[in-house]
């Protein structure tokens, strides 16, 4: 039987493309438009680089290994080894691990695995999830981390929630915010830093909404009246078998739902510093 596809890895493989093709970014993060930085697709990798400054500005001094969770085409894990940081990389993506393979060039380990079968001998100083932590369920991904840490080590997670809103959200993703502060208090670590940066990475989804109605949206209508010109029949039947999923295609993504104020409506974007108690 042959493997199913996982269409969170194609979409992150995609977005990679998307990204360095059209937008000039190896990055697959969000990005932090602060002091102003306007909500610009041409402002998009200044604002990654920023939210990469942030990142590195919150790793506690003496930290010397670093164990990078989902950590997409290699780039920050990169810029942590030319910072003097010793990074191996863990990742179920095999496409993308094979562009952190080449960025890293030998320089870092790069295994190819969900973090929840993760298995390794070696211990670091800190672990760091980027936008990883959503799609690990949250006990296992801090129990597991704990597991992997040197004496008195670091978890360091950036990554947004669900906020307590009743009904459908229009931006998916996250784990309830309402859940991570029931469990945080029960995990044997100490918080260090919990700064809420929302209205600085809600900038992004505007952004992506930019570039989703200027290029993506008439790109998709110009390919479908193609398509019905040069194979009516086909493209009949094609509209007909898959109308929901079509249907449901266009409400995601153009109908201008997934913006940045409802972004900071139904989500809560945190950066997390945790020490493991000793």
């Amino acid at each position: 039987m042959a493997k199913k596809v996982d269409s969170k890895e194609v979409g992150l493989e995609l977005g990679f493309l998307v990204f360095k093709f059209f937008l000039k970014s190896e990055y697959l993060h969000y990005g932090y438009f602060s002091d102003g930085l306007e909500a610009d697709v041409a402002q998009l990798n200044e604002a990654q680089k920023r939210y990469n400054e942030l990142i590195f500005s919150c790793i506690p001094e003496g930290v010397k290994t670093i164990l990078d969770v989902g950590c997409g085409s290699g780039k920050m894990a990169e810029e942590l080894i030319h910072r003097g940081y010793t990074v191996d990389c863990v990742s179920p993506s095999a496409s993308l691990n094979k562009i952190a393979e080449e960025l890293l060039s030998g320089k870092g380990k790069v295994y190819t695995s969900k973090f929840e079968t993760y298995e390794s001998s070696d211990k670091y100083d800190l672990i760091m999830f980027n936008e990883s932590f959503q799609y690990i369920p949250i006990d296992e991904s801090i129990l597991r981390a704990l597991s992997f840490l040197n004496k008195g080590g670091y978890i360091l997670l950036a990554d947004f929630f669900r906020r307590p809103i009743p009904g459908k959200h229009p931006i998916g993703g996250g784990h309830e915010w309402t859940e991570w502060e029931r469990k945080l208090p029960t995990f044997d670590v100490d918080i260090l830093l919990e700064k809420d940066i929302t209205e600085e990475t809600s900038k992004t989804i505007e952004v992506v909404n930019q570039f989703t109605n200027e290029v993506v949206h008439p790109v998709w209508k110009a390919g479908f009246l193609l398509a019905e010109d040069r194979f009516p029949l086909l493209m009949k039947l094609v509209k007909w078998k898959y109308r929901k999923k079509l249907a449901k295609m266009e409400n995601k993504h153009f109908t201008n739902q997934r913006n940045g104020a409802n972004f900071a409506t139904y989500k809560k974007y945190v950066l997390c510093l945790l020490q493991a108690k000793t």
